[in-house]
């Protein structure tokens, strides 16, 4: 049993390993409590359910996409934004485009909490550590969801996300003068969707096959948790500084002429005063590497 275990987690490390941010599951659960919904209310509408894919995608592109890494980032959600806002015709009774963008946008707020040098994901601990945490932290956060958290995929919101993520991507490309994210085709698109929801069903799987999480957890803990109730009080922490961030993103882009600059330094600076507060699990001393 153990072998298979470790089997099984090592496979999972394998597949997710360039991804070196919250988890699959930890961004969708953020996404969830963002909405107030703690349960399979979170699901309920073609809004709610876009807006928690939605967090999935930045890491779906940056993953399995020819240049994705270039999504993966606020110029980009911006854009995006602005663009489901000029476009309404993009949605549909599956897909609100508006939503989807808003959690776009919030994924990367959450990383920027999660990976600062002293954050709950620091850089410095090396790949492999950092993807146990994330993967000990996912499967804490699928089985403390009331009912257990059932991943969200693309497959849920219809072709209408397949062409609007297309629309919106050659035309970031065409904007920023850079020809791969330009020629993206409908079916570059599709493909990068499907394979990140083979991931997540993978790593849902695996969720159930990984009883040492609390063990993983603590061990693992970047502020030295001396048990496991420690440690939940400090992902605690650092979930609700993600989620704070998230909504700060949003928020300060809800005028329209307001740029990705602007949002990026609302971010910014909010959240080095939440650290400075020391409201998140670790104090920040140095500011990190934006997305």
């Amino acid at each position: 049993m153990r072998f298979a275990r470790a089997a099984i987690v090592l496979g999972f490390l394998l597949i997710a390993g360039p991804v070196a941010a919250w988890g699959p599951i930890s961004h969708q659960v953020f996404g969830c409590r963002a909405l107030a919904a703690h349960d399979a209310s979170c699901f309920e509408t073609p809004s709610r359910r876009s807006f928690v894919v939605g967090q999935s995608a930045p890491d779906a592109f940056k993953l399995n996409l020819e240049d994705g890494r270039l999504l993966h980032r606020f110029d980009y959600a911006t854009f995006q934004l602005r663009y489901a806002e000029s476009h309404p015709e993009a949605s549909s009774p599956k897909f609100d485009a508006l939503a989807y963008s808003r959690g776009f946008g919030a994924h990367l707020a959450q990383d920027y909490v999660g990976h600062r040098p002293n954050g709950y994901l620091p850089d410095r601990v090396g790949a492999t550590k950092d993807h146990l945490h994330e993967f000990a932290t996912d499967t804490f956060l699928a089985n403390s969801f009331p009912g257990g958290y059932r991943s969200q995929y693309f497959s849920d919101l219809g072709d209408s996300a397949v062409r609007f993520s297309h629309a919106s991507i050659q035309a970031y490309g065409q904007q920023i003068d850079q020809t791969g994210l330009a020629n993206a085709t409908h079916q570059d698109v599709a493909k990068a969707m499907v394979r990140f929801d083979r991931l997540e069903m993978g790593e849902q799987a695996a969720t159930r096959l990984n009883p040492l999480y609390e063990r993983e957890m603590t061990a693992l803990d970047p502020d030295g948790a001396s048990s496991f109730s420690e440690a939940q009080d400090h992902l605690e922490r650092a979930a609700a500084c993600s989620i704070e961030a998230g909504h700060i993103w949003q928020q300060s882009l809800r005028d329209p002429t307001l740029s990705a600059a602007a949002g990026t330094r609302a971010v910014q600076v909010a959240v080095k005063a939440l650290f400075d507060e020391k409201r998140c699990q670790a104090q920040s001393t140095q500011e990190p590497k934006f997305p």
